[in-house]
Formats: C-alpha cells, structure tokens, sequence
C-alpha cells in the first residue's frame, strides 16, 4: 500500500467513525430527544442536538518523526467551524516503508500510528492508534470530536480477523521493534 492510499483509508475511517459517533449522539442522548421536541428551524448544524451533521471528507496530515521522538494523532473538531475534519498525524520516518507499505496502515478497522512490537511473522502485536469522541456540547461549541492517543495489544488467534485489547501490557516484556 502506498502513503497516499493509507492516508486516504485513515480518512474515510475518521470520516465515518465522526459520522457514527454524531448519529449515535442524537440516538442515545436526552438531550437530543428533548430537541427534537421542540421546532428549532434555523440553526446553525453545529447547534442542532435534534439532528447529525454531515460530516465533511476529513483532511489528513502526516508528519514524519525521527524515531524515538513523539507519535501521535492531534485532532478535534467543532462542526461551527465550518472547515472540514483535519487529522494530523506524527508518524516515525519509517512509516511508510515498515507500516504502510506492508498494508498496516489500519488494524481491526483502526489507524495505526506506530508498531510497538512485532510477532515472528511480521504482524503488529502491539500498536499506537487512536479512540475517537463524538458528542453535542450543549454548553458552548455544540457537535464536536476529538481524539485520544491509545496503545492496544493486537489478539492474532484468528488471523483473519486480529482483535485490539486495550490497554497494552508493559512495554518492557515486548520484543524490541525491528
């Protein structure tokens, strides 16, 4: 997999999963229900805890860090914003050749920013990734999402379907990354 392509993958993923959050949101929450009992014409999507908003194709950024420095995701988004969801990701240099181009990019349906640790037949065993929030602000900023950096242990009992347990184990007791 090319650079390119994992990055479009991570955003139809954070585009899809802001959407699932934001209709999850109006289903689950009182406040939603109550909103929608009252007529609120006129405003503004952001501001709307009676309806979801449409999500835009989300943006996405990657930096490349030497290794060792920080990895991460620094995301959250506000719908007032008006602008469309920008996910920028730090990746280490060898990104691309070791994650990417092997077709890492996403694991169990998650991005993967970093591989922690690695099997004998090159599979993550434990990766960074990211959880994703999406809620009504009912006090300032109304639809908005965020992310948490996250390291999961990867499950390989069953080879096509791997299974993210969270959180990892300690570090120390892994392989060192190859």
């Amino acid at each position: 997999m090319r650079t390119a392509e994992a990055r479009s993958s991570i955003a139809t993923w954070v585009t899809k999963e802001v959407n699932n959050g934001f209709h999850r949101a109006v289903e689950e929450s009182a406040t939603s229900r109550a909103a929608r009992r009252r007529s609120r014409e006129g405003l503004h999507p952001a501001h709307d805890a009676a309806r979801a908003p449409e999500v835009p194709p989300t943006l996405v950024r990657m930096r490349q860090v030497p290794t060792g420095e920080r990895t991460g995701v620094i995301f959250t988004w506000k719908v007032e914003s008006n602008d469309p969801p920008c996910f920028i990701i730090d990746v280490p240099t060898y990104w691309p050749r070791r994650i990417a181009a092997p077709g890492w990019a996403l694991v169990a349906d998650r991005p993967v920013i970093d591989v922690l640790a690695w099997d004998a037949q090159r599979r993550p065993t434990a990766i960074k990734s990211v959880s994703l929030y999406s809620f009504f602000d009912s006090s300032i900023h109304g639809w908005r999402s965020w992310a948490d950096n996250v390291e999961y242990d990867v499950d390989w009992s069953d080879s096509e379907r791997p299974v993210l347990r969270a959180p990892a184990l300690e570090l120390a007791d892994r392989p060192v990354r190859q």
